[in-house]
């Protein structure tokens, strides 16, 4: 399984990590895991700033949001669809495209 390993301390905010992602699945059919995502509307990484201070001291941070595939994830237990998001047995969590609504209960 691929994965993505990234120093906090380092990230710029370049979004680097999201177009990869994006180049990853668009186009590319990963059944079970996944149907290719569409060229646009859609990320499945998210990177989230947090500005600190005040202008001229300003602190900006930024944290990229990406599955951890969670033992007990909140994702699955946040959907409204039964089965639609659930763990495998070697601990993978998998959003089923067939059973997905698309409400996005799962990203908070």
């Amino acid at each position: 399984m691929k994965a993505f390993v990234i120093d906090l301390s380092r990230c710029t905010g370049c979004y680097c990590c999201q177009i990869a992602c994006k180049d990853e699945h668009v186009g590319n059919d990963w059944t079970p895991y996944a149907r290719p995502q569409p060229e646009t509307g859609q990320f499945w990484i998210g990177v989230k700033e947090e500005v600190r201070g005040t202008i001229p001291r300003v602190k900006v941070s930024y944290f990229p949001n990406i599955c951890m595939h969670c033992e007990e994830a909140p994702c699955q237990q946040s959907c409204p669809v039964e089965g639609a998001i659930y763990q495998r047995p070697d601990g993978l969590v998998v959003i089923d495209p067939e059973l997905c609504t698309g409400c996005r209960l799962c990203e908070d």
